[in-house]
């Protein structure tokens, strides 16, 4: 059984109920991120109408991933979360940047107003879930242990009330999508 992912995904999920509502994105990255969106809503119709034919999937580019993500950062995440822009590498591997503005924010007492996070990580996926290795971490140029996410995300939702989540947990995936499996510069979206 493949268990492949592209484990930079998952942090969109596990900061959305962290962050409020931003700012729009641009006319055409949003009709980037609709495309993909209506895309993978019409596959899943197809496994569901299709039981017994093989499972389908979905190739999505690096760039068309990446508007998907700036459109989902900006309805879910955009007061803190400026960016997320990410790397497909072989084998389920990723590289990519966080931006953050975290100037009205009390989180600010433990990092800069303007913070860019640099990763590299691997993830997994099955059954319909997701869950992230994370394998280098920098603030800028400062290296940071990968567990300071965590705490990072344990700080912010204690500060809103929410029950802390960690990078080593497993997330559903969106769209039906049963795992997904990253080579450089695209991701297959398999369905059941």
């Amino acid at each position: 059984m493949f268990r492949k992912t592209l484990a930079a995904i998952v942090l969109c999920f596990i900061a959305a109920p962290l962050w409020a509502s931003g700012s729009d994105v641009p006319r055409d990255v949003r009709e980037r991120a609709l495309k993909i969106a209506a895309g993978l809503e019409k596959l899943e119709k197809d496994a569901a109408r299709r039981p017994s034919s093989p499972p389908p999937s979905a190739e999505v580019s690096e760039a068309d991933l990446n508007a998907w993500i700036a459109w989902r950062v900006a309805a879910e995440m955009g007061k803190f979360v400026k960016s997320i822009e990410l790397r497909l590498l072989d084998d389920n591997r990723m590289e990519g940047k966080i931006a953050l503005d975290l100037a009205d924010s009390p989180v600010s007492m433990l990092l800069p107003a303007g913070a860019d996070f640099y990763f590299a990580g691997a993830g997994e996926s099955r059954e319909g879930k997701i869950r992230l290795t994370m394998n280098s971490l920098y603030l800028g140029s400062q290296r940071l242990a990968p567990a300071f996410i965590d705490t990072v995300i344990s700080v912010v939702a204690g500060l809103q009330g929410q029950k802390a989540t960690s990078l080593n947990d497993w997330y559903p995936l969106p769209y039906g999508i049963k795992r997904l499996e990253s080579r450089r510069g695209r991701l297959i979206c398999h369905y059941r």
